[in-house]
């Protein structure tokens, strides 16, 4: 939600590398590293770790790391998100698009206002 800046809410990294094999899958298939192989993502566990010290450092004094991930599946299962875009006429591969149509695709489900950087010279890393 964009009212409430939610990044970097502590100076350390405190990601504690996954070590559960069930919620590293339950991460893969849920939250997926786009810019590496499923084993890469898994051993190292670097997007998983940018993403907790981004934003789950934010919500120490509620969840902690486990619970922090646990409930990121749990919205993600709550609002699927490209159906909301589909239901939107919002689809993979389609031109022209605005952030502003995106943003109040989303809005009508989840009553959030998502915070969107569109770029249209995306260059994947690996």
């Amino acid at each position: 939600n964009k009212s409430t800046r939610l990044n970097f809410c502590t100076t350390y990294p405190l990601f504690n590398k996954i070590t559960d094999d069930v919620k590293k899958d339950a991460l893969e298939y849920n939250w997926p590293n786009l810019t590496t192989t499923e084993f890469v993502s898994k051993k190292y566990q670097i997007f998983w770790g940018k993403e907790y010290n981004k934003h789950g450092t934010c919500c120490l004094d509620l969840f902690n790391q486990d619970q922090y991930f646990d409930l990121a599946i749990q919205l993600k299962n709550m609002f699927d998100l490209l159906k909301i875009l589909g239901m939107n006429g919002i689809t993979p591969g389609k031109s022209h698009l605005t952030s502003l149509l995106i943003q109040t695709a989303i809005k009508s489900v989840t009553k959030g206002i998502p915070n969107l950087i569109c770029s249209d010279t995306f260059q994947g890393t690996t």
